[in-house]
C-alpha cells in the first residue's frame, strides 16, 4: 500500500496537468493585487478616466488572506487537476497493471484519495502564498488577532474540500467518463449547485408545506461560508468522506478493470 501511494504521488507530481494548474493557481493568486494597482496607475495617466484607487486598501489583515485559500478560480483549477489525476491511469490503461498486483482493486482508490490530500494541501498553500506575496508588494500586512480563528476555519474548510473530493472519486470509480467527471469538477469549483438546492427547497415547500433549506447541510455550501460552524461542518465532512470513500472502494473493487 505504501509503494502504491508513493507511485501515485510520483504520477501526480509528474503530470503536466498538475504543474500547469498549480502554476496558474499561484499566478492568479499573486497577480490580483498587483494588477489592481497597475490598472489604477494606468487610469491615473488617462485624462478624464475614473479612478479605482479607493479599491486598493492601505493595509490588509493576515487573517483575511488565510481565510481565502481559493482566490479567483483556484478552486476550479484544484478540482479539475484532481479529477484529471483520478482518471489518468484509467484513461491510459495503466490501472490494469496496477490493480492486478493488489489483493483488492479498491486499494488503488484509497491510494488516490490519500494522494489527493497532498494534492489539495499544495493547491491551498499555493493560493495563500501567492495571495500573500502579491499583497506584500502593494500594501502593508497586519498580523491581527483573528489569525488563529481563520486558520481553524481554513482547516474545517479543508475537510469539506476532501468531502467533495470523495464524491468526485466515487464518480470516477463508478462512471468511466472523463467528460462527466470534468464537468462535475467544474460544477463543484464554480459553486453552481446552490441553484439545484434552492430548487429542491422550493419543490419540498410546495409539496409538503415545509422548509428544509438543504443547502445548509451540503459540504460545498458550508465550505464557502466565511467561518464554517464546527457543530455542523465537522459531522457533514466526516460522514461524507466516510460514506463516499467506502462506496468508491467497494464499487471499484467489484468492477472489471478495462
Amino acid at each position: 500500500m505504501i509503494n502504491l501511494f508513493k507511485m501515485d504521488l510520483y504520477r501526480m507530481f509528474k503530470a503536466r496537468s498538475f504543474k500547469v494548474c498549480l502554476l496558474l493557481a499561484f499566478l492568479l493568486s499573486f497577480s490580483q493585487m498587483p494588477l489592481l494597482k497597475a490598472v489604477s496607475m494606468l487610469l491615473s495617466l488617462i485624462p478624464g478616466a475614473g479612478s479605482i484607487s479607493g479599491m486598493i486598501p492601505k493595509s490588509a489583515n493576515l487573517s483575511s488572506l488565510i481565510g481565502n485559500p481559493f482566490p479567483g478560480i483556484n478552486f476550479i483549477l484544484m478540482m479539475f487537476s484532481a479529477c484529471y489525476f483520478f482518471y489518468a491511469d484509467l484513461e491510459h490503461g495503466f490501472i490494469k497493471n496496477i490493480a492486478g498486483q493488489m489483493p483488492k482493486k479498491g486499494y488503488t482508490v484509497l491510494s488516490k484519495y490519500l494522494a489527493a490530500i497532498v494534492h489539495n494541501l499544495i493547491f491551498i498553500a499555493a493560493g495563500i502564498i501567492g495571495n500573500l506575496i502579491g499583497h506584500l508588494l502593494i500594501v502593508k500586512l497586519i498580523m491581527d488577532k483573528d489569525v488563529m480563528k481563520m486558520t481553524g476555519a481554513m482547516c474545517v474548510r479543508f475537510l469539506l474540500v476532501m468531502a467533495l473530493t470523495a464524491i468526485l472519486l466515487l464518480v470516477v470509480a463508478s462512471v468511466h467518463s472523463k467528460t462527466f467527471g470534468m464537468v462535475l469538477a467544474v460544477v463543484f469549483g464554480a459553486d453552481v449547485l446552490n441553484l439545484l438546492y434552492l430548487g429542491i427547497d422550493a419543490a419540498v415547500l410546495m409539496a409538503f408545506k415545509k422548509s428544509i433549506s438543504i443547502e445548509n447541510y451540503m459540504p460545498d455550501q458550508l465550505m464557502w461560508q466565511s467561518n464554517p460552524k464546527l457543530p455542523l461542518a465537522l459531522p457533514v465532512a466526516a460522514v461524507t468522506i466516510l460514506v463516499f470513500l467506502l462506496l468508491a472502494i467497494r464499487i471499484f473493487d467489484r468492477r472489471d478493470v478495462k
